[in-house]
């Protein structure tokens, strides 16, 4: 489309203003008229000319982002023209993406080829559409210019921030995760994984005497066990109506999600199998723990677009899935939500069911508001009720979570901005205490 330019639109202008001069001069009338068809054939001349410019623009490795990380996303210029162009570049961008600019001007010489790039920031995860971008071609002395739509579709990943696991990654070559928080201690005991069998001595463990062996060399013999290198890991993430509440910059599901993608990559690098869950009034999504690459990056995907859903969660269906998919002993980390009473319940009467087999740690984030309502000063009959209500449900909380606890289930109570760094601590302790 021909799109004319601002020298043509101020000449335009001028032609108009001699127009209404034309009351008192009539002859100009006849002058006027042949100025504007003049202006328009010129139009429609340069802007066929332009439209047949070798000229392309195209998005440069537009893949993914990560949330609240400023990234810089790229057009690449090809100028194959005996002419240097200007294009202007619009770009319209998503409501919850954050753009230095949705116009870029650039020159490209002849025969060039350039990149440009603006600054974007993503306050969304998931998987974003960018709309069809729009480029204005001309010559810097023309008087018109031409304009196309490229209706190209792409679709970004936004990932979660992954800054904290290269930082992890380089604290942890560097012995110092404890700047991070990161508690490390020494493992206990021997591992009950078999590595090979010897002749008995006097400081071995009676117990550990492998009696068929015995028999067969007529001597003792005592079985060697070593620390499991392989443990499955499984993380179970409520995806229902209560993680979908407003937490800190954004809801208690995507602080969940950062928390597992941290801790996929830390168990990863420990060399245990992890696998995911993804449960609401059923289960959506189950991974079985595995140490592979592209299981990972299976894992890595499905946490990208795992949404907060407005039913409840079915807490007894999580539970026959894991009973029925995981025979090996392993760490189940459920992240979910305690603060409605009824939801608690439920999870109280069925996770006794996995805890005798696995590991079990139930995360859930503190509501801030809860604790400064309960706590607050009353000043009128409608706090006070506010108040007893807040502590009503914070003492039903406390009941729900002694009661996992005798279940043999550990809770970990958290705030949100330090969720990843306590459920790293719990599998590091878990770990290194050999529970698995």
């Amino acid at each position: 489309m021909t799109v004319p330019s601002r020298t043509t639109l101020v000449i335009a202008a001028a032609l108009a203003v001699v127009m209404l001069c034309a009351v008192v001069y009539p002859v100009l009338i006849a002058v006027v008229l042949a100025s504007d068809a003049l202006l328009v054939l010129i139009c429609l001349a340069q802007g066929r000319g332009l439209s047949r410019l070798p000229v392309t623009v195209r998005r440069d490795q537009w893949t993914h982002l990560e949330l609240d990380r400023q990234t810089e996303l790229a057009f690449r210029v090809r100028n194959l023209a005996h002419r240097t162009v200007t294009i202007a570049i619009r770009q319209p961008w998503p409501p919850s993406f954050k753009a230095e600019s949705n116009l870029l001007d650039v020159t490209v010489e002849a025969g060039q080829e350039t990149v440009v790039a603006v600054a974007v920031t993503a306050g969304r995860r998931g998987r974003v559409a960018i709309a069809p971008f729009q480029i204005d071609i001309r010559f810097p002395t023309n008087m018109a210019r031409w304009r196309t739509t490229h209706d190209d579709q792409t679709v970004l990943t936004v990932y979660p921030n992954l800054q904290a696991i290269a930082h992890y990654d380089v604290l942890r070559r560097h012995h110092a995760l404890g700047r991070l928080g990161i508690h490390q201690t020494r493992m206990v005991g021997s591992g009950r994984e078999f590595d090979q069998l010897r002749e008995y001595l006097p400081d071995d463990n009676y117990g550990d005497v492998n009696w068929k062996a015995t028999a067969r060399r007529r001597q003792l013999v005592t079985n060697v066990y070593r620390s499991e290198r392989s443990q499955d890991v499984i993380l179970c993430l409520d995806c229902g109506r209560m993680m979908g509440n407003p937490l800190a910059t954004g809801t208690v599901l995507d602080q969940a999600i950062d928390a597992s993608s941290m801790l996929t990559h830390v168990c990863t690098r420990w060399g245990d199998h992890v696998g995911l869950v993804l449960f609401q009034d059923t289960v959506t999504c189950y991974i079985k723990p595995t140490g592979t690459g592209r299981a990972t990056g299976r894992i890595m995907q499905e946490l990208v677009n795992a949404t907060p859903q407005g039913v409840f969660p079915s807490y007894s269906k999580l539970v026959s899935a894991v009973r029925t998919a995981q025979k090996r002993r392993g760490m189940i980390f459920v992240f979910t939500d305690l603060n409605d009473p009824q939801l608690a319940a439920n999870l109280t009467s069925v996770l006794p069911l996995i805890s005798r087999r696995h590991v079990v740690v139930v995360i859930s984030l503190r509501d801030p508001m809860l604790g400064r309502v309960a706590s607050g000063p009353a000043t009128d009959r409608q706090d006070v009720c506010r108040i007893l209500a807040a502590r009503h449900l914070a003492n039903e909380r406390a009941t729900r979570i002694r009661e996992l606890v005798k279940a043999n289930v550990q809770v970990l109570e958290v705030d949100a901005d330090s969720i990843t760094i306590d459920v790293i601590n719990t599998y590091m302790a878990i770990k290194m205490r050999q529970l698995v």
